[in-house]
């Protein structure tokens, strides 16, 4: 016999001792009332709050995706003539990959960029590899993150808002 069952069958859950339907004890509690009001408005701050950071974590996937995929392009280069055509093409890709890099920046202004690190982090991080590697293959050095950051600081041009900086 197995430990959910008595002698006589299967035991009994302590909530099945009440009624369907019925509550245990307590009042109505009126939607009204400024506890539920503030618990209301605490709902929505969260809910927003979790909308943002599930946003982020989509572009940081994009993000992630598509500078895997310079990479990769990168990873085709068998002979110089080859090299300009797919640097200019892993240029392009880089370029889409700093316009969701915008929608990010946009996304966290005015926001507190720590609470959201964990969600653009890796998509960041893979785009510097991509940019890294690119820079490597056209001029065999490494890149500075001065050289990387200028790449990432928007204009109004860019944005049609004010001007946005995603550090990395």
């Amino acid at each position: 016999m197995s430990g959910k069952e008595g002698p006589g069958g299967f035991r009994k859950r302590k909530h099945d001792n009440f009624p369907h339907g019925q509550r245990r004890e307590g009042k109505d509690v009126s939607a009204s009332s400024p506890v539920m009001l503030a618990f209301k408005s605490f709902q929505q701050e969260l809910d927003a709050r979790h909308d943002k950071y599930e946003r982020l974590v989509k572009l940081s996937r994009d993000i992630t995706v598509e500078s895997k995929r310079t990479i990769f392009l990168l990873h085709r280069i068998t002979s110089a003539p080859d090299m300009e055509e797919i640097l200019t093409e892993s240029e392009v890709k880089l370029d889409g990959v700093r316009q969701k890099i915008l929608q990010v920046a946009q996304e966290l202004s005015g926001e507190d960029m720590h609470q959201f690190h964990r969600a653009i982090t890796t998509g960041l991080q893979e785009y510097v590899e991509a940019v890294s590697f690119q820079h490597f293959i056209k001029t065999r050095s490494l890149i500075s993150m001065d050289e990387i950051n200028k790449e990432l600081v928007f204009t109004t041009e860019d944005s049609g808002k004010e001007n946005k900086t995603v550090r990395t």
